[in-house]
């Protein structure tokens, strides 16, 4: 376990090597410098459950407490906005185009200046977004939901799954990754949703990779299965905690954060705590 935290870690982001950031339960954030990691101020007791930033003095966090935060490079404070319902995920294009999700089916856009809601035309819980600038965003949630975002509005693609989904990431708009409830794995492939079989029942958390040739989905109890062609295999991580996020810099410099202040770090070859 880290030495600085014993709170369930949630969220994980950075910038390179030397500039990663790690949120979790009861007002935690951990920033890496390279050589050691720190705790950082977030002058309240957010639950920080997803992060994005176009740079290290554009950060924003979003909260189970109905709160956005954003990091100028020296300080964290809470966007000046009415209380937004429990924040899920966040994502961005660019610093004037930001998306971040919540329960009750709430999308928020911000154009660098404002946040504004947009039509999503569900009330069912959005958990993560994901996106780039060829193909637009994907948000999902509950009960099997996808929404693809076309123009202003968000429309729900049809496909059999009532899973509840965590983690969503891609490679472009015909390479997308969505895990979930229940050992879930698709795939998109820019028209349709494809189920990958995992060889589980257990719960993915995230799903993440370094390119397309290196992919992890990581969840319940230290699960870590890797992607090898259109097969995933379950690999060992050297822990039973649940793992909640992921993110890394290089095939070699990757890290999964999880329950009780858990770092694990990816050298290349094995998994291992990072303190």
């Amino acid at each position: 376990m880290s030495s600085l935290t014993e709170n369930h870690l949630l969220s994980i982001t950075g910038f390179d090597e030397n500039n990663i950031f790690v949120g979790g339960t009861e007002g935690t954030m951990l920033h890496f410098d390279g050589s050691k990691w720190e705790k950082m101020e977030l002058n309240g007791r957010y639950t920080i459950k997803n992060m994005w930033g176009s740079s290290p003095d554009n950060l924003f966090a979003v909260a189970t407490d109905g709160v956005i935060l954003h990091f100028d490079g020296s300080s964290w404070s809470p966007q000046d906005m009415e209380k937004l319902p429990p924040m899920t995920g966040i994502f961005g294009l660019a610093a004037d185009e930001i998306y971040a999700c919540s329960r009750l089916g709430k999308i928020l856009r911000y154009d660098g200046d404002t946040w504004k809601y947009t039509k999503t035309g569900t009330d069912t819980d959005v958990t993560r977004l994901w996106g780039c600038k060829e193909g637009g965003m994907v948000a999902v949630g509950y009960d099997g939901l996808v929404l693809i975002q076309e123009g202003e509005q968000w429309h729900r693609m049809t496909f059999d799954s009532s899973a509840e989904f965590y983690g969503v990431y891609g490679f472009g708009p015909k390479e997308i990754y969505i895990v979930g409830s229940d050992g879930a794995i698709f795939k998109f492939n820019g028209a349709d949703l494809v189920e990958m079989p995992s060889q589980t029942m257990e719960f993915f958390l995230d799903v993440w990779g370094p390119s397309s040739e290196m992919v992890f989905a990581i969840g319940d109890e230290g699960m870590i299965l890797f992607l090898e062609g259109d097969q995933w295999t379950r690999i060992e991580s050297n822990t039973k905690e649940y793992l909640t996020a992921i993110w890394g810099t290089s095939e070699e410099n990757i890290y999964a954060v999880g329950d009780n202040g858990l770092i694990l770090h990816w050298n290349g070859e094995d998994w291992k705590p990072a303190d």
